[in-house]
């Protein structure tokens, strides 16, 4: 299906959440998101694009109302607060009238990141790295960190993004509690395609990860939409691509 020459902005956006409701890697969301309903109160959406004038962030619009919609299912009410510098003003009249915020930086209400959805689909490295310092999310639906840092070495990355090479360097290859909705595929070891292609290589210089101030204590992937093989060959084109659900996590949290 094609949602690119529809008449209004408001069929366009229609024709793609049509698409994300009905897609697969909705229905694998959701499955690993019920048991956050109730407990999720606001979603924190960064690096939307302008939505009036890509499609790719239209489609990611359509997602984060269907997040939106999803969480409120026991009728509670989901604040959502939204921010992209090339947001148009017609893209700000929108979200407005939808009853969102327009936050550059984290509202008052979201400071419990522990009650927060990040909702990062396409984010540069250095606005991931300045998030994960000012906001210290838990719950990130984001690029894949494994992927998404991959063409840097560990010393690089360290050198550019501390907080970002801790992360990584904290990720669990074990699944932390499973529960009966999610599927196997959704807890994975991940090993990336540099490792992968460089099985011999010379050894890098020790990270000093202890020297990196950081709120965490270790991450885990929830989902990776079955190696991304759901995200893949679909109509939005790469809005999604690498998209995968984080928990990033401290021992104090409950």
């Amino acid at each position: 299906m094609s949602c690119r020459g529809l008449g209004t902005f408001q069929d366009r956006l229609e024709c793609c959440r049509d698409v994300v409701r009905r897609s697969e890697m909705v229905r694998s969301l959701r499955e690993v998101l019920v048991r956050y309903v109730g407990s999720i109160v606001a979603i924190r959406c960064l690096a939307l694009g302008s939505f009036h004038e890509e499609l790719a962030a239209r489609y990611q619009l359509a997602l984060l109302l269907e997040l939106q919609e999803f969480l409120c299912q026991d009728g509670s009410d989901v604040l959502v607060s939204v921010y992209d510098p090339v947001f148009t003003d017609d893209d700000i009249e929108y979200v407005k009238k939808r009853g969102f915020t327009v936050d550059e930086l984290c509202p008052e209400g979201f400071r419990d990141a522990r009650k927060v959805l990040y909702f990062l689909p396409h984010a540069p490295l250095d606005l991931t790295e300045q998030v994960l310092v000012a906001e210290q999310p838990r719950l990130w639906l984001a690029n894949n960190i494994v992927e998404h840092t991959d063409r840097y070495t560990k010393t690089k990355l360290h050198e550019k993004y501390p907080v970002m090479s801790k992360l990584l360097h904290v990720l669990e290859r074990v699944p932390e509690v499973p529960t009966s909705a999610i599927n196997d595929e959704q807890f994975k070891s991940f090993v990336s395609r540099k490792k992968r292609r460089n099985k011999k290589v010379f050894k890098e210089p020790v990270v000093d990860y202890d020297s990196v101030k950081s709120y965490f204590d270790s991450c885990s992937i929830i989902t990776d939409f079955q190696g991304g093989t759901l995200l893949r060959d679909q109509p939005w084109i790469n809005a999604f691509s690498d998209l995968t659900f984080h928990h990033i996590k401290r021992l104090n949290d409950k």
